[in-house]
C-alpha cells in the first residue's frame, strides 16, 4: 500500500526515493502523487518528507498532490540546459541540487518512465554529480513492493473497471447470440457477414460507454488455431466460425491511465466439437479448483501447482513437466493488476516465489489449455481480489458456459 513506502524504504536502508515522468504517463509517479503528471520529478525521504518538481503547465496537478511543489524555473533548470553538455547532464544536476537541499545523501531508489539509454545516462551523470548518492538497484523496487497490496480507494477504481469489463463481456455473449446462419457463414443483424473484428467493435464500444480504455495492446479476440496461442491478438477479418473456439480476453484500464482489470470467457457460436468441449470442461475444472484453495495465507505458487495437479491428471502437458512444451497448459496461473496489468504477486514460479496471497493484493486467475496443431484453444480468467478476512472477492462475474446459440 502506498501508506507502507516509508516503511519499505526504511528497511531497506533507503535515505530516499526519486521518481522521474519524461513527457509521458508514469504508473510510478501516479502512485506517489495522486496525480497524472506527464513531466516531473517527485522525491521523497524515508521519514516522509516529499517535494515535487513539475512543469508550470502542470502546476494545478502538483498543488492537488499534498505535498511541498515547485517548477523546473524556479530551480533555474533552462539555465542548467544551457550551460550542461546535454539535457540529460542538466536532469542529474537538478536532481543533485534537489537531494542536497533535502538533506537526501546514500541509497537512494529511483523510478519511473523514461528509455533505458537515457536512464543509465542520467543516473551515470548524476553519481558523477553526487558522488554521495548510491543507486539502489534491488528489484522488486519499494514502489513495486508497496503497489502489491491495494488500498480500499484502489479498489474502488479496479471495482468500476471491473464492471465496465463484465459489461463488455455480456455485450460480446449478446451480439454473438443475435448471429443467423447465413449457408456457411453468420451475418449480424446489420446484414454484415460477422467478423472477429465486429466482436472487437462490441467491446471498443462498452469501453468508451464506460470511460475506459484498451491497455498495454489490443485485447485478445481470437479464433481456432489463434486461439491455441495465449497472446495471439486474432485476425479482425476473420469470419466468426460456427463451433470454433473463440477466447476472449480483455484488459481495460481507466482512460488516461490508472488502474486495470483482466478477464477472459470462452465462446463458441453453435455447437462445440466434442474435442472443444474435453478442453473446456478441463479448464472448467482447473478453475474451479484453483478458485476454491485461492485464500489469505495460501502460497501464491501453490496455485500453479494445484492447476498443474488437474492438467496433468487429465492428460496435459504443463511447463512443470516439460518447461518447453507449446501446447498443453503452457503458462502460470495468474499475476496482480493494477496500475499495470502485469503486477506482483505471481501465482506460479519455482520456490524463488516466497509470496503469500495477502489481504489487499488483487490477482488474475486464468488457466488454460492451447492445442493450435488442432485448431484450437480456451481460457478461463477472473480477477479476484483477498478481503481483510482471507476470502476472495470476485471482481469479474459473468456466466462460464462455453455455447452461444445463434438466432437461427
Amino acid at each position: 500500500m502506498r501508506s507502507d513506502l516509508d516503511r519499505l524504504m526504511q528497511q531497506r536502508g533507503l535515505a530516499g526515493l526519486v521518481v522521474f515522468a519524461h513527457d509521458r504517463y508514469s504508473p510510478a509517479f501516479y502512485y506517489c502523487t495522486g496525480q497524472k503528471i506527464h513531466h516531473g520529478i517527485y522525491l521523497r525521504s524515508a521519514d516522509g518528507r516529499a517535494h515535487l518538481v513539475v512543469d508550470p503547465m502542470e502546476r494545478d496537478q502538483a498543488a492537488a498532490a499534498g505535498c511541498e511543489w515547485s517548477t523546473y524555473a524556479q530551480h533555474g533548470f533552462l539555465a542548467m540546459i544551457k550551460s550542461a553538455e546535454s539535457q540529460t547532464v542538466a536532469n542529474a544536476k537538478l536532481i543533485a541540487k534537489l537531494l542536497g537541499e533535502m538533506q537526501l545523501t546514500g541509497r537512494i531508489a529511483f523510478a519511473g518512465e523514461t528509455s533505458l539509454g537515457y536512464a543509465h545516462a542520467m543516473l551515470s551523470a548524476l553519481t558523477a554529480e553526487a558522488p554521495g548518492v548510491v543507486v539502489d538497484g534491488s528489484q522488486p523496487d519499494v514502489i513495486g513492493i508497496a503497489r502489491e497490496t491495494k488500498e480500499e480507494w484502489e479498489l474502488d477504481h479496479i471495482r468500476q473497471c471491473s464492471r465496465a469489463a463484465v459489461a463488455a463481456m455480456t455485450n460480446v455473449r449478446a451480439y454473438l447470440g443475435s448471429l443467423t446462419r447465413a449457408g456457411s457463414e453468420f451475418r449480424d443483424p446489420s446484414g454484415a457477414v460477422a467478423k472477429l473484428g465486429h466482436v472487437r467493435s462490441t467491446l471498443h464500444r462498452t469501453f468508451a460507454e464506460h470511460r475506459v480504455a484498451e491497455a498495454g495492446g489490443d485485447s485478445i479476440v481470437s479464433q481456432g488455431r489463434d486461439a491455441g496461442v495465449p497472446h495471439n491478438r486474432g485476425n479482425d477479418d476473420e469470419p466468426v466460425r460456427e463451433g470454433a473456439s473463440i477466447i476472449i480476453d480483455i484488459f481495460p484500464g481507466e482512460a488516461g491511465g490508472g488502474y486495470h482489470t483482466d478477464m477472459t470467457r470462452t465462446f463458441v457460436v453453435g455447437k462445440a466439437s466434442d474435442a472443444v468441449k474435453e478442453i473446456y470442461a478441463h479448464t472448467e475444472q482447473a478453475f474451479d479448483a484453483a478458485m476454491k484453495a485461492a485464500k489469505g495465507g495460501v502460497l501464491c505458487r501453490t496455485l500453479q501447482d494445484i492447476t498443474c495437479d488437474v492438467y496433468e491428471k487429465l492428460g496435459h502437458a504443463t511447463l512443470r513437466v516439460n518447461e518447453s512444451a507449446q501446447e498443453g497448459y503452457v503458462h502460470s496461473l495468474g499475476h496482480g493488476v493494477g496500475l499495470a496489468v502485469h503486477e506482483g504477486p505471481r501465482l506460479g514460479g519455482n520456490e524463488l516465489n516466497t509470496a503469500v496471497l495477502s489481504p489487499g493484493h488483487v490477482v488474475s486467475i486464468e488457466p488454460g489449455l492451447y492445442y493450435p496443431s488442432r485448431g484450437m484453444g480456451c481460457r478461463i480468467e477472473d480477477l479476484v481480489a483477498v478481503r481483510a478476512d482471507g476470502s476472495i472477492e470476485n471482481l469479474t462475474p459473468a456466466p462460464y458456459s462455453l455455447e452461444v446459440e445463434p438466432k437461427a
